[in-house]
């Protein structure tokens, strides 16, 4: 059973119709990961990389279009390299979200994980989830996927009135020995209506509490250059005129396009 049993009683009669919409689908000979594969909406797992015996958190995200309101997933891993799975909320999920995981198989590296609220996301890249691991200290070096599949909990992503969403489930991987190369990040910072904001300031913050600053040009653009791979960053944004939600990521390679849109 779920741990967390209140994030389902919590949900009230909106729950129960998300759960009657996959009853009715798989009734009606559909199956479900093929109504995933469909639309533009994606939930995919970052990537990490850390040494043996070290933590490493991977993220769960949505590429949300605003409407969506409730996700169900079970999140794979292998628990000979991946050890001690630590479960929390993100920072982009709907005001009020709860939190539902089914730890019933997660010996076997499968944890079933429920998000579900009243409220929707917000457009746009949103962390639904983060998962810390424990790397096994005598874990083999090389690249380990972290993907999704379907138990003990099913895949699906719904409205706040329970209609099921089309939405791609993507994996990602967990580089287990990392070399801390220095690799580049760069982005804009944008107005709502997507023009440049020009003396912006982008603030790096190391998981030491240092920080590096990048001030925008006049087409909004910044970069970081000889950013070391394998650590977690907090990227916030200081402007005159508008607001920006700061945003936590685990750098492994080079990110582009790794933009901020102001909101007023």
């Amino acid at each position: 059973m779920f741990n967390s049993a209140l994030s389902f009683l919590g949900s009230g009669r909106k729950t129960l119709v998300m759960l009657g919409a996959v009853l009715l689908m798989a009734a009606s000979g559909f199956v479900a990961d093929s109504v995933n594969a469909q639309g533009n909406r994606i939930i995919r797992a970052t990537n990490g990389a850390a040494n043996p015996g070290q933590n490493v958190t991977i993220n769960v995200q949505i590429e949300a279009q605003g409407n969506e309101s409730s996700a169900s997933f079970t999140l794979n891993f292998n628990p000979a390299i991946l050890t001690n799975p630590q479960v929390a909320l993100g920072n982009g999920v709907p005001q009020g979200a709860n939190l539902g995981t089914n730890l019933s198989q997660v010996a076997q590296g499968n944890i079933g994980v429920l998000v579900d609220s009243t409220n929707t996301y917000a457009a746009g890249t949103r962390n639904i989830l983060n998962v810390t691991f424990t790397i096994a200290p005598g874990a083999t070096l090389g690249l380990t996927p972290v993907g999704f599949g379907s138990s003990p909990t099913g895949q699906s992503l719904s409205s706040s009135t329970g209609a099921l969403l089309p939405v791609t489930f993507t994996p990602g991987t967990v580089q287990v020995g990392s070399t801390a190369a220095g690799v580049e990040v760069s982005g804009r910072v944008v107005t709502p209506d997507g023009r440049g904001i020009r003396n912006a300031r982008v603030i790096l913050t190391d998981p030491a509490g240092n920080q590096r600053i990048a001030t925008t040009s006049s087409f909004g653009i910044y970069r970081f250059t000889d950013v070391e791979t394998g650590s977690t960053y907090i990227f916030s944004v200081a402007s005159k005129q508008y607001r920006f939600t700061p945003r936590v990521v685990q750098v492994v390679d080079s990110l582009a396009d790794f933009d901020f849109v102001g909101q007023q």
